[in-house]
């Protein structure tokens, strides 16, 4: 009963979608170990009723290889059930998603590969350059969220809500209790299908290298450049200057510390890079909508793309 009380347990937690391609390899690396360690002449188990939980365990097994290292090999012959590794490896477990500002949309990382957009971005002389290259954590019992960059810095940002030109005179004057301090304030407005005006403000924070923050899952991380670096002049083109900003988080180490709420900490590295983008248009007229895919030259030739940053998630 105890094991059927696990295979519930582990039902119905879903792996982050980043982890897809190792957690196969796991499988594989599991299926290896499972040849080399059972005698090869016994005849397969016959099917049953729960033949579907225990592939989901098999699943859950293979995942918790990939987030717990070798925690799970270590549990043989010891005294803690291999099931609770599992089980505390997947719980223990975080992903990133990009967040694209204008539309609200969440952006899921494909095959170890995070695309952000950048439609959110501005560049301040006097603030900074707030590339609009957003990213949330995801998780569950996550009590906090340290980051660091080893080229650049991060900012917190955060969008609300508001009606009226009371609400906005209060944004623009920084009355309003929501701005807090924030460093970068940026109104915006969308008139719904009855002819009312829903207006948004965009607050941003610049912070430290190495940060500690409360959790919140509606919170966003960016990429920053302190005012001033990485100048091409007054004289240049728009759009190189632009460029030439976004380069400069190329080659940086993203590193994330997830604390949760029994204290355990889990840290991943992301790796930037800039590049061109490939984007489709749907035929709505929506705007440009990422694939996830990184254009040569050649390809981009032939292909609509945005030039920004993505990251390999290691």
């Amino acid at each position: 009963m105890k094991n059927i009380n696990e295979l519930k347990c582990l039902h119905d937690i879903q792996a982050p979608d980043e982890l897809k391609q190792s957690t196969l390899a796991a499988v594989r690396s599991l299926r290896r170990a499972q040849q080399q360690d059972t005698p090869q002449h016994l005849a397969p188990a016959p099917r049953n009723r729960f033949g579907m939980a225990k592939r989901l365990l098999a699943g859950a097994c293979a995942f918790g290889v990939i987030l717990g290292g070798a925690a799970v090999w270590r549990t043989r012959g010891g005294e803690q059930p291999t099931g609770d590794v599992v089980a505390s490896a997947i719980a223990h477990s975080f992903g990133f998603v990009a967040y694209a500002a204008d539309t609200g949309e969440l952006i899921e990382p494909r095959d170890s590969r995070i695309v952000f957009e950048n439609g959110a971005g501005v560049d301040d002389p006097e603030k900074g350059f707030y590339s609009g290259c957003l990213f949330r954590v995801t998780g569950e019992n996550i009590q906090s969220v340290s980051a660091s960059m080893s080229k650049g810095a991060l900012y917190r940002t955060k969008t609300i809500k508001g009606q009226g030109d009371e609400w906005v005179d209060a944004i623009h004057q920084r009355t309003a209790p929501e701005i807090n301090g924030a460093d970068q304030v940026m109104v915006s407005g969308l008139e719904d299908d009855e002819g009312n005006m829903q207006m948004f403000a965009d607050l941003a924070w610049t912070l430290e290298n190495g940060f500690t923050d409360t959790y919140d899952p509606d919170v966003s991380y960016g990429f920053w450049v302190a005012p001033g670096v990485g100048e091409l002049g007054a004289d240049a083109d728009l759009r190189e200057a632009w460029h030439h900003k976004v380069d400069m988080f190329n080659g940086a180490m993203l590193t994330v510390t997830v604390t949760f709420t029994d204290g355990v900490q889990q840290t991943k590295t992301l790796t930037l890079h800039t590049g061109k983008l490939a984007v489709e248009y749907p035929d709505d007229g929506s705007g440009p909508v990422y694939t996830g895919e990184v254009l040569t030259d050649a390809q981009a030739a032939e292909r609509g793309y945005l030039y920004g940053v993505y990251a390999e998630i290691g």
